[in-house]
């Protein structure tokens, strides 16, 4: 069900960016999720998904948010990879 917060309609279980604790948990796991996959060669989604799961994000909104970060680390990795070879 979604509910108005500020004019936007948001589910119960979404992220609310209002809380600066919050945002800068998201903003860390992001830097040391990106640094960590990207110096062990990991998938990145193993490392943002148990993070944003210990944060009491919903697992179908970790799982999603996970690929979509993936997918811009595996766009970016092509385009080097084309651009080096």
């Amino acid at each position: 069900m979604k509910l108005k917060y500020g004019g936007i309609n948001v589910a119960a279980s979404d992220i609310k960016y209002n809380e600066n604790k919050q945002l800068a948990k998201l903003i860390a796991v992001g830097f040391l999720g990106g640094f960590g996959a990207g110096a062990l060669g990991l998938g990145g989604s193993t490392i943002y998904n148990p993070a944003m799961l210990a944060m009491g994000i919903p697992p179908k909104v970790s799982s999603a948010t996970g690929l979509h970060l993936v997918t811009f680390s595996k766009i970016a990795s092509t385009v080097v990879y084309v651009m080096n070879d």
